[in-house]
């Protein structure tokens, strides 16, 4: 085998083997390291296994997910195919695995949770990496965790990657970095994630434990810091790691000619940029253009098993009134006489003179005791000392302030329990380094937060690489406000050159994360 490409790559080691051929890592004519597969003709002989190959890298080249090893260019030397990707394919998991090195806490994490942002990122373009495994994923010079080959093996095989596999997968994965780790607690942590993805299944799966893996990781000494995992990939580096095996394809039966695989239709490459989520691009990283971008949150599912019936409680019928025959004595007392009739008097007393009265008559006489009820004067009020009215005062506006607060604190669980904002973006625009020629200046970097257009607030901080962070902030949006932008100040002093990387980090509703580089220079 020669050691140059098609004229523009240069290899710098032996390779190690993959699912489909062999990885090298290569140099372009600039110095940059970049990752060379070498398509093997057992995996490809059949047209139709070839093309379904180059369909899904074609298709990841378009999308262009940040934490994957991108395909940026392919050469066909003779019979064999070489895809050409962004970054170095080693050091892998599998080769620091077994060499005996123990990951530490913050390292694991953060291995856990960025491989877990890349399969999410792939399930919202309908799209799976199916094979997940320690030979896959790439420790980046830039201190991020990459997958490689993503659903390579299932387009060779005819089959369809999807979510269920990711899950499975990441449980795995998440099994033997806990084996890895030194700390008790965190391997509690990662077992206990991979065990809910598997539970749940699926995209929802990779959504929940990615969240509780997440808010978790925050108390782990140095998670979010990938000076460690950028010192893990220089201690395994490519050019010492010994090459580790990984087991081969099981290929379609063979046809009679040997078929290449068909180029792979990349755009053309545009400068590097950072990763969102949090995770930073691989280093020498080539963006198509647009850039790298990260879609909506993926929705969790609904669970599989149906939620019990509700019990609605009896309301028992409203009462009704029941008012008692009253008798009619009133009328009856004066119907002495009617209209046009005399009726006479008693036998034993006198005769009196007649009268005739119409209608009821005279009405009864009131009962003794209401007449003297209405003669009697109603009782003297008693005045209030002044004492009394201060202490009634002082009553009332207690009752009111405890009111207020009563309130207040309702209205503050409410806003806590009823906060329906969904964070679906997390930007931070490139920051322009100052071109004055001045060694005092503030540098704005601006944060973009777009939401699902819900009401509520959105809990958020700063981090900068200096170790400096401006603590839990809170942003309240509208409903009908899709983005929002928060701003950080920084200022820096002093001649010299500083590498600066600033991180918007979302707190809540939900875990997540974006962040830019620049550079400060002063002479």
């Amino acid at each position: 085998m020669t050691d140059t490409i098609g004229g523009k790559y240069t290899l710098l080691d032996a390779g190690r083997a993959g699912r489909l051929g062999t990885w090298h890592t290569v140099s372009t004519a600039e110095g940059k390291q970049r990752g060379a597969l070498r398509l093997e003709d057992r995996g490809l002989t059949d047209p139709a296994a070839a093309q379904r190959l180059a369909d899904a890298v074609s298709a990841q080249a378009r999308l262009r997910v940040p934490g994957l090893l991108n395909v940026i260019d392919q050469v066909t030397e003779g019979r064999h195919s070489w895809l050409i990707t962004n970054a170095a394919p080693s050091p892998t998991v599998a080769q620091a695995l077994a060499a005996g090195v123990t990951l530490p806490p913050a390292v694991a994490a953060l291995i856990a949770t960025d491989t877990a942002q890349t399969l999410l990122r792939l399930h919202q373009a309908s799209l799976a990496h199916g094979e997940l495994n320690t030979h896959g994923v790439v420790v980046s010079a830039g201190g991020a965790a990459l997958l490689s080959e993503a659903g390579y093996g299932h387009a060779v095989l005819g089959t369809t990657p999807g979510p269920g596999h990711d899950a499975a997968g990441w449980s795995r994965l998440l099994a033997e970095l806990a084996d890895a780790c030194r700390d008790a607690e965190t391997r509690q942590l990662l077992r206990q994630a991979g065990q809910q993805a598997e539970a749940v299944g699926g995209s929802a799966g990779l959504t929940a434990a990615l969240n509780t893996l997440s808010a978790a990781a925050q108390q782990i000494t140095g998670f979010g810091d990938r000076a460690a995992l950028k010192a893990l990939a220089a201690q395994m580096h490519p050019m010492s790691a010994a090459p580790v095996s990984a087991p081969p394809v099981s290929a379609p039966p063979a046809a009679t000619t040997p078929v290449s695989a068909p180029p792979v239709s990349a755009p053309p490459a545009a400068p590097a940029g950072g990763m969102p989520g949090g995770v930073p691009a691989a280093e020498e990283t080539v963006q198509l253009p647009g850039g790298s971008h990260s879609g909506p949150p993926v929705p969790q599912q609904t669970p599989r098993a149906a939620p019990p019936t509700a019990v609605m409680p009896v309301v028992p019928p409203d009462g009704a009134t029941r008012l008692g025959n009253r008798a009619a004595e009133e009328q009856r007392k004066s119907g002495a006489y009617q209209v046009g009739r005399a009726v006479p008097p008693p036998v034993h007393q006198p005769q009196p003179d007649v009268n005739l009265r119409f209608g009821q008559g005279v009405p009864p006489a009131p009962p003794a005791w209401q007449i003297a009820a209405a003669q009697a004067a109603p009782p003297p009020r008693r005045k209030k000392s002044v004492g009394k009215r201060i202490a009634a005062f002082f009553s009332a506006l207690t009752t009111v302030a405890l009111l207020v607060i009563a309130g207040y604190v309702a209205w503050t669980w409410w806003q806590e329990n009823n906060n329906a904002v969904q964070v679906t973006k997390v930007t931070v625009t490139p920051v322009i380094p100052p071109t004055t020629a001045e060694c005092d200046v503030n540098v704005d970097v601006v944060g973009l937060i777009e939401t699902d257009g819900q009401a509520g607030k959105i809990t958020y901080e700063w981090l900068r690489n200096d170790g400096e962070t401006s603590g839990a902030l809170e942003q309240a949006v509208k409903k009908g406000q899709r983005s929002v932008q928060v701003h950080l100040f920084w200022r820096f002093q002093g001649k010299g050159t500083r590498d600066a990387e600033a991180t918007l980090r979302i707190l809540k509703p939900t875990v997540s994360q974006g962040s830019s580089k620049f550079t400060y220079s002063c002479k």
